[in-house]
């Protein structure tokens, strides 16, 4: 079944390429930002087609920026003024603390669609994650590359995306931890305010909701009185 952003993408007039499930899980977690003013940051532009792709899903009030390291996509065109492309390398520390410090707006919504190296998603994922505000949404995509060693990646590479994204499940438990743990220590200021993460074929969404206190719901029974 064709998705309603899938639509959208096969109708843009710039190019670009989605793998097709990935359309399912971006309607699943994104739908509830459709029609908002909301700032979503993309890395990864190529000819420019998934920044077109948003736009016309999120609508005119929303806030396009995407972030390529090819000067070439610096000329791109667009028809509505929501988009904008900055040139950097998500590798780089020195770019995202330049860029972070002059992106004025919450970033709501931020996916990486760059390089697909570790270090670069690793990086990316500790620089942005911090600063997104509460109810925003974090997804990496092509997480396969995690299982590739020209990525430097590999089946039970520890240093791998996956297995540093599923070191924060103990982020969100570690009101029940007891021990400690200097990574964790690390990850629980990076993932603070983190209430899910969603694991798909190459996707992992991290889901910024705001942690809630975990409290009982006690069971209250009232008896009728006969009179």
């Amino acid at each position: 079944m064709t998705t309603i952003l899938q639509r959208f993408f096969e109708n843009v007039n710039h190019s670009s390429d989605k793998w097709e499930p990935y359309f399912e899980i971006y309607e699943r977690h994104l739908r509830k930002y459709r029609g908002q003013p909301v700032n979503l940051v993309e890395i990864g532009v190529q000819k420019g087609g998934s920044l077109e792709m948003w736009s016309d899903y999120f609508g005119g009030s929303a806030n396009i920026t995407g972030i390529d390291i090819d000067p070439e996509c610096a000329n791109l065109k667009y028809d509505t003024k929501n988009i904008n492309v900055v040139i950097g390398d998500q590798g780089a520390e020195g770019f995202w603390n330049e860029f972070l410090s002059s992106y004025k707006n919450p970033i709501d919504i931020f996916i990486d669609d760059g390089g697909h190296y570790m270090n670069q998603q690793i990086l990316t994922f500790e620089k942005v994650f911090p600063i997104m505000p509460v109810g925003s949404i974090y997804i990496c995509e092509d997480c396969h590359t995690s299982y590739m060693p020209h990525n430097g990646g590999g089946y039970g590479v520890k240093s791998s995306f996956i297995n540093y994204a599923k070191g924060y499940i103990d982020v969100i438990h570690n009101s029940w931890i007891n021990e400690l743990d200097t990574a964790l220590e690390h990850k629980k200021k990076i993932g603070k305010d983190l209430t899910g993460i969603f694991f798909y074929d190459s996707v992992v969404v991290f889901e910024k909701s705001g942690k809630k206190e975990m409290t009982r719901s006690e069971e209250h029974t009232s008896e009728l009185q006969s009179h």
